[in-house]
């Protein structure tokens, strides 16, 4: 089993364990969902044994270990619920079938309501068992986690991953044109697969490819009047993956064979590096006035009287 850890992390939580001052939870931040998922488990194991290779171990990064708990979103939901808090809190009241500590992971706190969240606090503060009991909660957007909860755990941040790490991560799932537009869209490998099976997706992408292939200026044009209607969502989708595009045309040293890469590559054939830059710097300032409320279609104007 392939792990993504943050070892900055993983060995602050470990001298923690050696030196019996763990905390009783933990708010995972800033990270990708894997990465985060993964330390939460490697977490659990070094309560344990720690080598991830024996049984014990290996059934606790498997999800199978019968005192570490994960929560995450149910199929189709949105959100965490307050059902699924309650029902861990009724799941650890029982005593344990097995001896050893108890963890429970919740995979995306930021996403439960208020209502879920507040059931969690008391829960955090009082659990009522007499075993040994961790949290690990982890968050994709901090801001939504309720003040009280954050000030009940220990924070632990983890450095995001580039771009290129992200896309190397998704490209064992997805092609490489895929992995490109999704790894410029989400870090989180869960919001990269529901933007991909999304009905918008598809829309964007053929965005990408169509302007990717515009030759003149009257394809240009062309491809105005067919897409001046364009939503604000897939608008900024669609800049954030040219922005990626032209960065990747002044740091791109590794050949790729896929429309997009190949595209890149005859990109930087055959213009200089200052062209390349102007046209980023000009992608960046269109993304910041979308993000001020220009109106699409005249973004999407300029876009074309700039670049053609």
């Amino acid at each position: 089993m392939q792990l993504d850890l943050d070892e900055r992390v993983n060995e602050e939580l470990i001298r923690a364990k050696e030196n019996n001052r763990l905390m009783h939870a933990y708010l995972f931040y800033g990270g990708d969902n894997k990465t985060m998922l993964d330390e939460a488990l490697v977490f659990a194991c070094n309560l344990y044994c720690g080598c991830l290779n024996c049984d014990t171990c290996k059934s606790i990064l498997e999800q199978k270990h019968l005192n570490v708990k994960v929560i995450s979103l149910e199929e189709n939901k949105t959100m965490i619920t307050k059902e699924q808090i309650s029902n861990l809190e009724a799941e650890f009241s029982l005593t344990s079938l097995v001896s050893g500590p108890r963890v429970y992971i919740i995979d995306g706190i930021d996403t439960a309501s208020s209502a879920a969240q507040n059931s969690l606090l008391k829960f955090i503060e009082e659990p009522q068992m007499q075993d040994e009991v961790y949290g690990i909660l982890i968050a994709y957007n901090l801001n939504n986690v309720l003040t009280t909860i954050k000030s009940r755990c220990g924070l632990m941040r983890f450095m995001p991953k580039s771009f290129e790490q992200i896309k190397e991560d998704l490209e064992n799932d997805y092609d490489a044109d895929d992995a490109f537009i999704l790894a410029s869209l989400s870090n989180n490998r869960i919001v990269c697969s529901n933007i991909f099976n999304d009905s918008n997706y598809q829309i964007i992408k053929n965005l990408v490819y169509d302007f990717l292939n515009i030759v003149d200026s009257k394809e240009a044009i062309l491809f105005y009047l067919n897409n001046k209607n364009i939503t604000k969502d897939n608008l900024q989708a669609f800049l954030k993956v040219l922005i990626n595009f032209y960065h990747e045309a002044l740091t791109l040293t590794k050949l790729i064979s896929s429309q997009i890469y190949d595209k890149i590559t005859l990109l930087k054939q055959n213009k200089d590096k200052s062209d390349i830059y102007q046209k980023l710097t000009y992608l960046l300032n269109l993304d910041t006035k979308l993000k001020y409320n220009v109106v699409e279609k005249n973004i999407l104007h300029e876009l074309i009287l700039t670049f053609f």
